[in-house]
């Protein structure tokens, strides 16, 4: 730009130097015969388009040319000429200004286009940074992600590891549970092998058969003949076959002498088991006598209740109380399940309450009366009082077996619980079978010892 300046201003110059060094001269021809004198020369100068000041010069610097020429008059076509001369000289110096104006602008423009470049490169240098930085920032971003998902998938890993080691262990532990619990069960049924054996050992068939008694009663004595069966334990569906089986075998062998349905301990069990024994009791033709030892609960109690004729000890504890049974599904299966607990109950407990003196309603509100769970509970003597056994005796004579001297094992009040479980809290159990629809268990089980089974 400095050049093309340069340029300008010297063809600017060498424009307007002829009218201001007075190189270039009119031509004699040309000058007038009778030259304007110097005063009006310079007068006039003005009013000629204000010609530069410079033109002034010359004539001062030939004013000591001949007064002859300088008092000569120039004519018309000479100043003509002399003002064509200078308006070539202003056109030239305003095309001079005009390029110089059009070199400074374009300088001024160049200058901002070039600083435009320079903003336009510093923003796109700018923008490439931070996208640069932006693009690290995302593969930084996705590298995170990455070891995120990768550690989180060790995590899972490790607490996959480490439910399936649990789960193993558990597995082991059942397994050594249950290999304890066979174990456990092969010993008491080997146990119980070698008690029973020694128990026949110990058994003589007595040299006079026994004495079979219509009335078994004499002065406060019970005296069992050998047409006994034994209701042990909890009553379920396999008891009362073999007690129904054996009233049958007994029937069938005499029908004249009583059979004696012996209760040494039982806690109860579920209605229609004993509701079968109960009716193979009515449809006997021998007298079904129940004999009560030391504990009869519920169901238990139901049959002692039921029978014709019952006997006990004066401490033998009897229980009566309502069923109790766990419902589940929707309010109408619930609601139903419940008629039909209810329909169960009444059919049994109202023959009770009858035997009693008394209505359904009255014998309840007696249970909740003598306790408050609803757990009636009366020894012997109290239970011939309400009508529960009809004859509360001093001894019983078992003539149908001699035993030896030795005194016998104890019997377990509770039921049989050589075959039990072991729980996670270290508490003993029995399993009982799932009872067929619509039956429900009878059962006196305050410490959970009993408990359904697959």
């Amino acid at each position: 730009m400095k050049f093309i300046k340069y340029v300008l201003t010297i063809v600017s110059a060498a424009a307007i130097s002829p009218f201001v060094c007075g190189e270039e001269s009119v031509p004699a021809e040309n000058l007038p015969e009778n030259p304007p004198p110097a005063a009006e020369q310079q007068q006039a100068a003005p009013a000629q388009g204000n010609a530069p000041a410079e033109s002034a010069v010359p004539a001062a610097e030939n004013s000591s040319a001949p007064a002859a020429d300088a008092e000569t008059e120039l004519t018309d076509e000479q100043k003509k000429q002399l003002e064509i001369r200078l308006l070539n000289a202003r056109k030239a110096k305003l095309e001079a200004e005009v390029a110089l104006g059009k070199a400074r602008l374009a300088e001024k423009l160049t200058a901002r286009s070039i600083e435009r470049k320079r903003l336009e490169t510093e923003n796109a240098l700018r923008t490439a940074r931070n996208e640069a930085k932006l693009a690290e920032l995302e593969i930084q971003k996705r590298k995170l992600d990455a070891e995120a998902a990768r550690d989180k998938v060790r995590e899972d890993l490790a607490l996959l590891e480490r439910n399936s080691k649990l789960r193993e262990a558990e597995i082991d532990f059942k397994i050594a549970k249950t290999t304890q619990e066979l174990a456990i069960a092969r010993r008491n049924r080997e146990v119980a092998r070698v008690e029973t054996a020694k128990k026949l050992r110990e058994i003589a068939v007595p040299e006079t058969a026994p004495a079979y008694r219509k009335d078994p009663l004499e002065n406060g004595k019970l005296y069992i003949s050998d047409r006994r069966v034994e209701c042990n334990g909890v009553v379920n569906t396999e008891l009362a076959a073999s007690i129904v089986e054996r009233i049958a075998l007994l029937n069938n062998q005499n029908s004249e002498y009583p059979i004696f349905l012996v209760i040494d301990s039982s806690p109860g069990g579920n209605v229609a088991a004993g509701y079968q024994i109960l009716k193979a009791m009515e449809s006997s033709k021998a007298p079904v006598y129940v004999v009560v030892k030391s504990y009869a609960a519920s169901m238990a109690a139901v049959i002692t209740t039921w029978a014709d004729r019952s006997f006990c000890y004066p401490g033998t504890i009897l229980l009566q109380h309502q069923p109790s049974s766990g419902f589940k599904g929707n309010l109408t299966q619930m609601t139903q399940d419940l008629k039909h607990v209810t329909a169960w109950t009444r059919r049994i407990n109202d023959r009770v309450a009858a035997k009693m003196g008394m209505t359904y309603e009255e014998y309840v509100a007696q249970m909740y009366k003598h306790n408050s769970k609803g757990d009636w509970t009366e020894f012997g003597d109290g239970a011939k009082e309400w009508k529960w056994v009809t004859d509360v005796v001093d001894a019983m004579d078992e003539s149908s077996v001699v035993r030896k001297a030795e005194t016998p094992a104890p019997k377990n009040t509770l039921g049989d619980k050589k075959s039990y479980f072991i729980d996670e809290r270290g508490k003993p159990y029995v399993l009982l079978p799932t009872l067929a629809p619509g039956d429900f268990w009878m059962i006196y089980d305050p410490d959970n010892f009993y408990r359904v089974g697959a």
